[in-house]
């Protein structure tokens, strides 16, 4: 087994192995770790059979496409009499709309925004919890009084993580037309979500002197978990089992939606147990994927505060439940997702012109229409460099 992902042993281990072992006692499992000389064309070049990959629905380009070790287990899953509508429904549509129609895995995981919310901070300022269903104008104007300096410090109000709004927007955009093989950030939706997210949380002069002070650099992670003036962090959910989070008084609600999109949520991001083509054990390692996302496996996962793929509403119910801290866990499913986009293989390379001009946008270096245009030139060249090569 291996990962685009690059996940650390122990980590592949407490997720995966040590559940595998335990139901499947006779079988060996080996994770190879990514690293330099281990991808997953480096491995096929050097005659190793990869079984099966574990893939977020962003690294399959990397870690599916790219070395060529896709296969369609569609048969399979039939063979196996495995329901596909126990998943939720954007997880396979997300699958079959990267692999043509195929279906080159299972779900068995996903990744997905709540907002989080330091309670201490808004009781310090007299400012009331945020709700579920909030949008992201409602947010940014309940969070405004929280941009404030006190006592030395500068509190700031809300923050959504700069690459995880525009890469799981709820308009289901992608960076890059799969079919033109261009960017598609001359989109008006693609104003939208600027507008909302990064102008609306950064008004304050406090908080854009905060980012000038700190080398341009958008607050995020490190504000909520360690230095812990961030009143409002937008954010997987997964942050909850932080070891950071441990001290924190802290509470979840849904993700923000948008005035002009209500009551839809943002993307999720699906990971997949992947049959590879090299598989030598096509059957076992099938056995291994339908465990992966079996209730069984999910429910222990759900305790422990990841979110499943599966519909079933007792193990949605038990997510968390393992965990120590009681959360308003619910704000995960509060809206429904939004749909994952097609993506072609140069999807990677039209994020990062976006995302790097944000803090010249904020702090008013750019307004908004020379930002999209630079970022789509800047992607457009990227993407035909690409193409020559």
């Amino acid at each position: 087994m291996t990962s685009s992902g690059g996940n650390a042993p122990d980590y592949f281990n407490n997720a995966y192995t040590q559940f595998l072992q335990k139901k499947f006692p006779n079988w060996k499992f080996q994770y190879i770790q990514r690293t330099a000389g281990t991808t997953a064309s480096e491995l096929i070049t050097a005659g190793t059979a990869i079984d099966i990959t574990i893939e977020a629905h962003t690294g399959i380009i990397d870690g599916v496409i790219t070395p060529g070790i896709q296969y369609d287990i569609s048969d399979l899953i039939k063979k196996h009499n495995i329901d596909l509508s126990r998943f939720e429904p954007v997880t396979i549509d997300a699958m079959k709309s990267m692999a043509g129609g195929q279906l080159w895995g299972l779900p068995i995981s996903m990744l997905s925004l709540v907002t989080f919310y330091n309670k201490d901070i808004y009781d310090k300022f007299g400012v009331p919890y945020p709700k579920d269903g909030m949008t992201w104008n409602e947010l940014a104007d309940l969070t405004r009084p929280l941009n404030k300096l006190e006592d030395g410090t500068q509190y700031l109000g809300l923050v959504g993580n700069t690459g995880h709004m525009t890469l799981m927007n709820n308009f289901s955009l992608p960076y890059v037309d799969p079919k033109e093989g261009k960017s598609t950030l001359n989109n008006e939706k693609w104003k939208i979500v600027m507008e909302s997210v990064f102008k609306g949380e950064a008004q304050d002069p406090g908080f854009q002197n905060y980012v000038r002070e700190n080398k341009n650099k958008m607050p995020g992670k490190d504000e909520f978990t360690k230095k812990r003036n961030l009143a409002t962090y937008v954010y997987f959910s997964e942050l909850a089992t932080d070891a950071n989070m441990k001290g924190i008084n802290f509470d979840i609600v849904s993700s923000p939606t948008y005035k002009e999109l209500p009551n839809v949520g943002a993307q999720p991001i699906p990971t997949y147990a992947i049959l590879a083509k090299t598989s030598r054990h096509k059957e076992e390692a099938m056995e291994v994927i339908k465990y992966l996302s079996s209730d069984e496996y999910q429910l222990e996962r759900a305790k422990l505060g990841f979110i499943t793929p599966l519909k079933n509403p007792e193990v949605r119910k038990a997510m968390g439940s393992g965990y120590d801290q009681k959360l308003n866990w619910n704000a995960v499913f509060y809206n429904p997702f939004a749909a994952v986009p097609a993506k072609g293989s140069f999807e990677n390379i039209g994020e990062k012109p976006l995302v790097s001009l944000v803090p010249d946008y904020i702090l008013g270096n750019k307004d908004l229409n020379t930002v999209m245009r630079e970022a789509e030139e800047t992607a457009n060249k990227a993407i035909e460099a690409e193409k020559r090569k």
